[in-house]
């Protein structure tokens, strides 16, 4: 049955499936936790629950029932890789529930975000369509007659219309660039800094990556470890997950003898304050206390930010619009204007 359920699964595992998934499962389980349910107990509920989750709920079962790690059942059943990194991290030093309801949290509100992101995005989206049937008209009837013109009176009236239509297709390519990036980079610490610095979102996930560092760097400080035994430990990570990827970076470092603080700063996936923390000389455990603290802080401007996209990125479309439309109507009447000036 579970050799059944994970065959089921496997083609699933990557995707909108899983996202949906984390978003339903750990959504759900923090409001099961806060009312005081138990983890089996959660699970045995969402069973009733999310029917159409059903396959992923009975393996996970399965596996915590055969004593398997938590974070290790996640991982059968698809979960992302740095979500099970940061569930591995606290179910062996840290509060597990906490965190649990933290990570639903979370992917709630960036869900719900995103949902409204979408709902802000559809009437500039269906402006987008009408103008790029404007520009479709201008090309098949309007530039024909322009360019017969042009002929005649040896004057190049399309320069507006042609620098326009090239100014379009570099931002489109430049912004399909971008994409591939994202949808074909491997590394995970690769492209969480490819990520931290796009354009106009840049900073959200800034926000994001910071918190999840300190957080767990934090918990772990806190239960006592080192530098060593936490590079140790993010070793036995998976090689898909941000924290294997740091850790492999920064071991060598360490062994070199460098300082810690330069390490941070040359990282640019760490946040400016880690360094000021770290060259306090604080005990391993009070500098974790800080350190979950500002992840806490962290947390809060994410959300801010997060929130500030979605306040300007539909007057942001609109602008392009307008420019857009702007452009279109420049570059037919000022080369009808040029040619009306040749003729007296």
């Amino acid at each position: 049955m579970e050799l059944f359920l994970q065959k089921r699964l496997k083609h699933i595992k990557m995707g909108k499936q899983r996202r949906h998934f984390e978003i339903e499962f750990f959504s759900l389980l923090a409001d099961l936790l806060e009312a005081g349910f138990s983890l089996p107990q959660s699970i045995e509920f969402m069973l009733v629950l999310l029917p159409n989750q059903s396959d992923r709920l009975v393996l996970l079962k399965q596996q915590l029932s055969s004593g398997k790690e938590l974070a290790d059942a996640f991982f059968e059943v698809g979960i992302n890789a740095d979500v099970v990194s940061q569930i591995r991290i606290t179910e062996r030093h840290g509060d597990l529930q906490q965190s649990l309801k933290q990570i639903g949290r979370l992917l709630l509100e960036q869900e719900k975000q995103k949902r409204q992101l979408k709902r802000l995005l559809r009437y500039p989206f269906v402006l987008l369509l009408l103008l790029g049937g404007l520009i479709f008209f201008v090309k098949q009837m309007i530039e024909p007659e322009l360019l017969s013109w042009q002929a005649n009176m040896n004057q190049n009236v399309l320069f507006y219309w042609r620098y326009f239509g090239l100014s379009l297709a570099g931002i489109g390519l430049i912004s399909l660039l971008f994409y591939l990036k994202l949808r074909f980079e491997k590394n995970p610490l690769k492209r969480a800094v490819f990520r931290n610095r796009l354009p106009l979102i840049g900073r959200s996930y800034r926000e994001y990556y910071h918190y999840y560092l300190l957080f767990n760097l934090g918990t772990l400080l806190k239960n006592g470890l080192n530098l060593q035994e936490i590079c140790q430990l993010l070793a036995n990570f998976s090689e898909n997950s941000l924290l294997y990827q740091l850790g492999k970076q920064i071991r060598p470092q360490l062994a070199e003898g460098k300082n810690l603080a330069n390490i941070v700063t040359e990282q640019a996936l760490f946040p400016d304050e880690l360094a000021l923390f770290v060259q306090k000389g604080e005990t391993k455990e009070f500098l974790g206390e800080e350190l979950i603290v500002q992840a806490r802080l962290t947390y809060r401007r994410m959300l801010q930010e997060i929130e500030r996209i979605v306040t300007y990125v539909q007057p942001f479309f609109f602008g392009i619009i307008a420019l857009t439309i702007v452009g279109v109507y420049l570059s037919i009447l000022l080369p009808l204007y040029q040619m009306m000036e040749g003729m007296y």
